[in-house]
Parts: structure tokens; sequence; C-alpha cells
């Protein structure tokens, strides 16, 4: 018996260094760039593609991440509706509070924190999918332009605080009119450097906005659907379950 656990242990062993090499052959540096005028220019130019301007005043925003998550967020109010299988958060950002039901039953106390929690994990992940270009200028940003190999321009953004994993960096392929075609990540939760997922199957929103409704990479598919914007809940066709 003890070696068979002896074989196993070494089978086990093998496993996790094969693991890690195929990330280290599979994954790039962090490329380097340039700080400044240029870097901000094609900020700029991301921006106007994804029209960050009709985003930034678009009240209301509802959308479903792969089936898994409903949101409802009032972007003026800063309140947030998160619903997935028998829970649903009702809280405002800002407060970081509010109400929680789950199988039907009001939650209070330690319950109660840990559902909030969950949600704004959810929020802050599925969020930045949604639309990750309007941020980034976000506080705690720096860019910088990146020569791609084709001589073409990219722009790199990293994140030294904000969200729930400060210190990733996300490269931009952008086409010529500065509308992203995909990204390149380099996060603290995925051991590959440089993975490249698309941002493509893009949606105009009533208010003028535009979002990426698909992400797919070599091995996954991400899809978001049900988006809807409006700048009042009767627009929207809901009451306002936040009163």
């Amino acid at each position: 018996m003890k070696k068979v656990f002896k074989f196993l242990g070494i089978g086990l062993l093998v496993l996790v260094i094969l693991s890690l090499g195929a990330c280290f052959l599979l994954s790039e540096k962090l490329p380097e760039g340039t700080e400044g005028p240029a870097a901000e220019a094609l900020t700029d130019k991301m921006f106007d593609a994804v029209d960050k301007k009709a985003w930034d005043s678009t009240k209301l925003v509802t959308w479903n991440f792969m089936g898994i998550h409903q949101y409802l967020w009032d972007k003026e109010t800063t309140d947030l509706r998160v619903a997935w299988k028998d829970s649903e958060v009702l809280m405002n950002l800002d407060q970081y509070d509010g109400r929680v039901t789950k199988d039907g039953k009001a939650l209070e106390g330690e319950d109660k924190r840990k559902e909030i929690d969950k949600a704004f994990g959810f929020f802050c992940n599925d969020m930045f999918w949604l639309n990750a270009p309007v941020k980034a200028r976000d506080e705690g940003t720096t860019r910088k332009l990146v020569k791609l190999e084709n001589d073409e321009e990219a722009l790199l953004v990293s994140y030294s605080s904000g969200g729930v994993t400060p210190g990733d960096s996300f490269l931009w392929i952008l086409d010529e009119n500065g509308r992203p075609t995909g990204w390149k990540m380099w996060t603290q939760v995925l051991p590959i450097k440089g993975l490249y997922t698309s941002w493509e199957a893009w949606k105009s929103l009533d208010t003028g906005a535009e979002l990426a409704t698909k992400h797919g990479g070599s091995i996954y598919t991400m899809e978001i659907s049900e988006i809807k914007s409006a700048q009042s809940y009767e627009e929207l066709g809901i009451e306002n379950p936040f009163e």
C-alpha cells in the first residue's frame, strides 16, 4: 500500500511539474511600452470608438453574464441588483449595504455580509468583461503605447489598485478605428501570462454606448446577453426595485 501511495505521489508531482512547464512555455513576458501623449491619444481613440461619453451618461444597465449572473445597475445612484441561483442582493455600492434574500428568506448578520461580498466580487469581474475599455483611466491605472511585431500600435493598461485583483495588466489590440478586437491578459488568477481573448459581437445600446457581447479564447467562449440600457425605470419597463 505504501508503494501505491508513493507512486501516486510521484505521478501527481510529475503532473504538477508538467503543468507548470506548459504554463511557462505558453506564457508571454509583459511587453514594454512608453507612457506619454501617444499612449493617451490612443486611449482617447479607444474611448471614442466605444463612445465612453454615451456610457458615462447612461443611467441604467441590465445584463446577463454567461447565463449565471443577472444584473441591474443604476449608475447614477450606484444601486445594484445581482441575482444568481436562489440568491438576490439589492445593495448600494457606495454604502456597501442593502437587502439580501436566499431561498426566499431574508438574511442578516454575517450571512448577509457574505452574500454582499460575493455579489460585489461577481460584479467587479462581470462588469469588467462588460465594458473594460472605459476603465482605462480609472484611478491607479497606467497606460503605455506598445509597438507590435507587425508595427501596429497597442495599448497596455495596468491596474495598481481597484476591483478585487489589483496588479493586473491588459494589452488592448485595436482596429484602425480604435475599437478593441481583443486583449492579452497578465493576471493573478491565470497561470498562463499573455493569454489572448477576443472582444467581438459588438452591440450598440439605446443610449449610444458600444459593448462587446462575446469573448472567445482557444478553449473557451464567454457570452453576455440580455443587455439593455435606459435613462429611467419607466423607459426600461420595470419598477424601481431599490425603493
